[in-house]
């Protein structure tokens, strides 16, 4: 657990080369194993698997503390179904496009504050971008007085969760020990333990959320375009729409994982195309080409497609997470192997992207393998595949191309010198160490 913990990326080649593409890892607090699967063929079984026997909501129980037990992630069966169908429109075709300009807006407010020669971590004003996008296209607030309590209590949770502690406390912390923690912690003498901030930090989250939902409940949807109002107004078969506390544990899991996961990709996209000068040639020229000059419209974002390639080449070479799960409630057998009930079946992102009998060379940087061609979804899934893959998925690729097209058309960039980059972790997220440090050495 200690290694999964600092080096996980290190350990999951060490025991590939050793045991092939199945192995079972047993970590603390599960009586049964959890089982790594690199095979595309297994991949496809995972995907395939009844889903009242392969459990996605069970497997991601450790979030619960976290979102909440109403958070679509932690959600399994018919339950799971009907909120993925109130939550699936607003994420869905042209009404992306909808919120292309506050994206590049966001954007562009952003990268007229960086200074030019000055050496900066890139993943923090990425995230900047990406909680005032969700801000303004998933909240629907613009005014700046009530933008402020909930930028601040997020940063402050995300940024004390993500720390050494935090990520300790998420991974080691049985999920049924969780709330006591947080009771303790936020009582007389608990208050001074080491985690009593982050759990102050998830409070004010939470209280700011919940005021949000309550005052656009008051204050009517009519009109509206963002997402909260659309699930506001949103109805299930039977006529009913969600509660507060379901609203509160959506929106949550909204800005939790749109936030810190696109923010952390956007970083790595730039890390790889400075790390590559001609692809980075390749893909400015292209911005410059779409856009004219200017800035990019949401309705070219689709002409983007040397971009798009980088994009879906970084989630390849440096995915945000290495894995994603499923729980047994009974056994299974999986490629080949028998699995007894309660064990974790995880279809390992980071093993399948480097295979080199799937992606030739898989440590270098090539976006070419994107460019005109649609990958197998049992040997490219960053988003997680099957019944269900990441909801969010378009808005975020969306957004990302946006966002991207939008700094390389104002600035130019280039890695900070003497500073070389690794992967650490960041929560259950895989990010660039350091914030990713470059330098602007030109503005457009």
């Amino acid at each position: 657990m200690v290694r999964w913990l600092r080096e996980p990326l290190p350990m999951l080649q060490d025991l590939s080369a050793r045991y092939g593409v199945a192995f079972s890892v047993r970590v603390p607090r599960m009586e049964q194993p959890m089982v790594f699967f690199s095979d595309p063929a297994a991949v496809k079984q995972i995907w395939a698997g009844d889903p009242e026997v392969f459990r996605a909501g069970e497997a991601n129980v450790i979030l619960k503390s976290s979102l909440g037990g109403n958070s679509i992630l932690l959600l399994d069966g018919e339950r799971h179904l009907r909120e993925r169908r109130l939550m699936l429109p607003p994420f869905h075709g042209e009404r992306m496009k909808a919120y292309g300009i506050a994206m590049r807006d966001a954007a562009a407010r952003e990268v007229a504050r960086w200074p030019v020669g000055k050496e900066f971590p890139i993943q923090h004003p990425m995230q900047g971008i990406t909680l005032d996008v969700i801000m303004r296209t998933i909240f629907g607030v613009e005014d700046e007085a009530r933008l402020a309590p909930l930028r601040e209590a997020l940063v402050r949770w995300t940024t004390l969760a993500t720390s050494r502690l935090g990520t300790a406390l998420l991974l080691l912390t049985p999920p049924e020990h969780a709330p006591k923690i947080q009771q303790l912690a936020s009582k007389g003498l608990g208050r001074l333990l080491p985690w009593a901030s982050i759990v102050k930090a998830m409070e004010d989250t939470d209280r700011v959320v919940r005021e949000l939902i309550a005052r656009r409940r008051r204050e009517g949807t009519e009109g509206r375009e963002d997402i909260l109002s659309m699930l506001l107004d949103a109805r299930d078969e039977r006529g009913q729409r969600m509660t507060d506390d379901e609203l509160r544990d959506e929106m949550l899991t909204l800005l939790v994982a749109g936030h810190e996961t696109t923010a952390t990709t956007l970083a790595w996209t730039i890390h790889h195309l400075l790390s590559n000068p001609a692809w980075y040639a390749r893909v400015r020229a292209e911005v410059a080409e779409v856009a004219g000059g200017g800035l990019i419209e949401p309705d070219q974002v689709d002409k983007l497609v040397l971009l798009d390639a980088a994009i879906k080449e970084t989630l390849r070479l440096t995915p945000i997470i290495p894995l994603v799960a499923r729980h047994l409630k009974k056994p299974s057998t999986i490629g080949g192997f028998e699995l007894p009930a309660g064990a974790v079946a995880a279809a390992c992102i980071y093993l399948v992207h480097h295979r080199p009998d799937l992606w030739p060379e898989p440590e270098r940087f090539d976006p070419g393998r994107f460019v005109g061609k649609k990958p197998d979804p049992t040997h490219y899934f960053p988003f997680g595949g099957g019944t269900r893959r990441c909801l969010g998925m378009a808005f975020a690729t969306y957004e990302m191309r946006i966002v991207l097209a939008t700094i390389l058309a104002r600035v130019e960039l280039a890695a900070a010198p003497g500073t070389p980059v690794k992967l650490v972790r960041r929560g259950i997220t895989l990010a660039p160490s350091g914030g990713m440090p470059i330098v602007v050495t030109a503005r457009r």
